[in-house]
């Protein structure tokens, strides 16, 4: 109930503090008391924090300890010139508490001062220029790049200081204490001054800059755990140390975005009556002359999970576990992950001679490379601290603050992402000189021009079945595929779009998150994919359709996602142009390489590494590109299935790299591959008002197969209703 009426209001609720409210609920305080506390702090996320202080300001919590949660100081000295002897003294230091973790003051004489606590700041924008209605943006083919954009939004937040406390002879006077000054506590959102450009390697920026605006948004600016959203404290370790307050294990549900979420159950009320476009017909203009019909085709599915065979894990006997098959089944799927950005990096010259873990104790003075998985990370005095595990073994390896990319290395490389370590061993410790990323390679060999210009159409997040699809301007959509153009520009793009990619979530699914129910149009999930199909039947014959899965479509949940269920989504099977994918997928166009992924791994990107954010997919996405993988990180919020193989690393280099999930269309170019978020077809729900996600809708990029470059936007965004 309480979460229901805290939703209706616009606000939010953390599993942790529902279990702490729930029991007060309507007995010992209203909802209008909560809200107005709530609203007091500038806050709209009720979390565990906001909750205690609430409790405490009414008399019902008077056991246990607050936390307070500060950040530890990192010292920002100029390179340093070390000795081994102090290098293993900061190392046997750094050993017992990680810099780059939380420190948790769990005792009320260890209340840190004002001055040890940091505000955090952080940068996002939404770069898209303004489409004006029924204009086509186009960009010259030639073109290698886009045009940096010339304002970017920056946002900052400053959480107050938190004063000094004096110390107290009783806990409980400390405990007060603490709650008092974390219930003054004030927050200031400022817009801070724009940037004025971008790196030269990752440009970004309208397509035309006489026809186009670039937008500036301000956005919610990061905690320091750089998710983007409120900074929680609350983790599946939390719920399971029964350190709720009242002994019971929630259920943990993490919303889109991968934002936690308490769940209840849904009441449902009456049926709903909906349309499932059976009455969409579309057909093509009379006398409009496609000259993409007249060129061949010419594609292949280079890579499908499919088609991928693997082998069951080898077991000791048929009586063995189930817990040891999946342990076994993992184990494989690291070794596979090692080995093949192990053949990456040997593609790399400047990796030199690789040795394994096992065998630095027989290497002395000489220089070698490491390759391995990290397992930590953690900064010290003196420099970056990781820990490194091979098929061979474990060891420490300490890269100095004053080597080359140290500081952007460190923060680049997540949990489990394979990097190469070069320098010389030492004892129980690597002293690293140089850190490589697999990374993408910054020259590659052009390929050959095409006869005639081919273009590709590029969705994805279409969510048919949700009350915020975007109907009228889907049909507007496939009525210009159908020759309805307003202009000879348009008149020319149309009639050389002969493929079109389809990148997950094409409907919204039924289940997937609390409270779905009452956002559904229509909330069968049958139905969902019978009026998906009748509207992309709707496509003209000679446009090839891939259409590949999401975490909202009837599909396996982790990745990688084989393909959809059949018996729910047979619909789409049947549609004689269309060719089912999996998540991710690798597409050749006219020799051109499309890597497809739905583009889960954003998620783990925006908690992992410092300022991103989903409201910039693709600097996100980049991250991705340079550990070559989709998703490095096991066991945060993106689920891995265990397969005995990893097929999400990126062994060939793409030309264009899509994905989608976020519902926020960006563009940029990084060492040759363009990099492309589509956007979506749902207009913005009421959980994305909340987090202040603002999506792009109804945005359709145009790509040049030739040169795998935009080289159109086409928007009907004035078409959808809720923009």
């Amino acid at each position: 109930m309480l979460i229901e009426d805290l939703i209706k209001n616009n606000y939010l609720i953390t599993p942790s503090a529902y279990y702490l409210l729930e029991p007060h609920y309507k007995r010992d305080f209203t909802l209008a008391e909560l809200i107005k506390f709530a609203k007091a702090r500038g806050t709209f996320v009720i979390d565990s924090s906001i909750a205690e202080a609430f409790l405490v300001e009414k008399g019902l919590f008077s056991t246990g300890e607050l936390t307070e949660q500060t950040s530890v100081e990192v010292s920002e000295e100029g390179p340093l010139e070390v000795s081994q002897e102090e290098i293993y003294e900061d190392f046997a230091e750094s050993a017992e508490t990680p810099v780059s973790e939380t420190v948790m003051a769990s005792q009320p004489e260890e209340i840190p001062s004002s001055e040890n606590v940091e505000s955090v700041e952080a940068s996002g924008s939404i770069s898209a220029g303004d489409v004006v209605e029924s204009e086509v943006f186009t960009a010259s083919s030639g073109e290698e790049g886009v045009e940096p954009a010339e304002i970017v939004g920056e946002t900052s937040i400053s959480t107050g200081t938190v004063p000094e406390l004096e110390q107290s002879s009783t806990s409980n006077l400390v405990e007060e204490q603490i709650s008092s000054e974390i219930s003054e506590g004030e927050s200031f959102v400022s817009i801070g001054v724009p940037e004025s450009g971008e790196s030269e390697d990752m440009t970004i920026g309208p397509l035309d800059e006489s026809s186009s605006v670039e937008d500036s948004l301000p956005l919610e600016a990061e905690p320091s755990n750089g998710n983007g959203y409120g900074g929680y404290t609350d983790s599946e370790e939390y719920y399971e140390n029964d350190e709720n307050g009242n002994g019971v294990k929630p259920k943990i549900v993490y919303g889109d975005y991968g934002i936690p979420i308490a769940y209840v159950g849904e009441e449902v009320e009456g049926e709903k009556v909906y349309s499932t476009y059976e009455n969409v017909v579309i057909r093509p203009k009379e006398g409009f002359y496609y000259r993409a019909k007249d060129i061949p085709d010419d594609w292949t599915v280079k890579f499908d999970v499919k088609n991928v065979k693997f082998e069951a894990p080898k077991v000791k006997n048929v009586a063995s576990r189930e817990g040891e098959i999946i342990i076994q089944a993992y184990s494989s799927y690291f070794k596979s992950r090692l080995r093949k950005m192990r053949r990456i990096f040997r593609e790399n010259p400047e990796i030199g001679s690789v040795v394994d873990i096992a065998k630095l104790g027989y290497i002395r003075d000489d220089e070698v490379t490491i390759i391995g998985l990290v397992n930590d990370k953690r900064e010290t005095t003196k420099g970056y601290m990781f820990e490194v595990e091979d098929a061979t073994g474990r060891i420490k390896v300490f890269l100095g603050r004053d080597r080359e990319n140290a500081a952007q290395a460190y923060n680049t490389i997540m949990p489990d992402s394979v990097v190469a370590f070069r320098g010389q061993p030492g004892r129980g410790i690597f002293f690293a000189n140089r850190v490589f990323l697999p990374d993408v390679p910054k020259f590659r060999k052009q390929k050959p021009p095409l006869e005639e210009k081919v273009y590709a159409v590029l969705l994805s997040d279409i969510h048919v079945g949700s009350n915020k699809f975007c109907e009228k301007a889907f049909e507007k959509f496939l009525e210009w595929l159908n020759g309805e153009v307003n202009s000879r520009a348009e008149e020319e793009l149309v009639s050389r779009i002969k493929y079109m990619i389809i990148g997950g979530d094409v409907v919204d699914g039924v289940g997937i998150y609390p409270g779905q129910y009452n956002e559904l149009a229509i909330p069968d999930i049958f139905d969902q994919y019978e009026a998906l199909a009748n509207l992309l039947r709707n496509v003209p014959d000679h446009i090839t359709m891939f259409i590949g899965p999401g975490n909202h479509d009837a599909a396996r949940m982790a990745l990688p996602q084989p393909g959809f269920y059949e018996e729910y989504a047979k619909p789409i099977y049947k549609l004689k142009n269309a060719v089912i994918i999996s998540n991710p997928a690798v597409i050749e166009l006219h020799g051109r390489e499309f890597l497809i992924a739905h583009g889960r791994g954003i998620e783990d990107v925006v908690d992992f590494v410092p300022n991103r954010t989903h409201h910039r997919p693709a600097e996100a996405m980049v991250e991705l590109l340079k550990l070559r993988h989709l998703a490095p990180t096991f066991g945060n919020k993106v689920p891995i299935a265990p397969d005995p193989e990893d097929t999400l690393v990126i062994e060939s280099v793409p030309d264009l790299f899509q994905a989608g999930h976020v519902h926020v269309m960006e563009y940029r170019i990084y060492n040759g591959v363009f990099v492309i978020n589509s956007g979506t077809w749902q207009a913005q729900t009421e959980f994305q008002k909340m987090v202040n996600i603002v999506p792009t809708p109804a945005r359709v990029p145009i790509i040049d197969v030739e040169t795998a470059r935009l080289r159109a936007v086409i928007s009907f965004e004035q078409f959808c209703e809720g923009v």
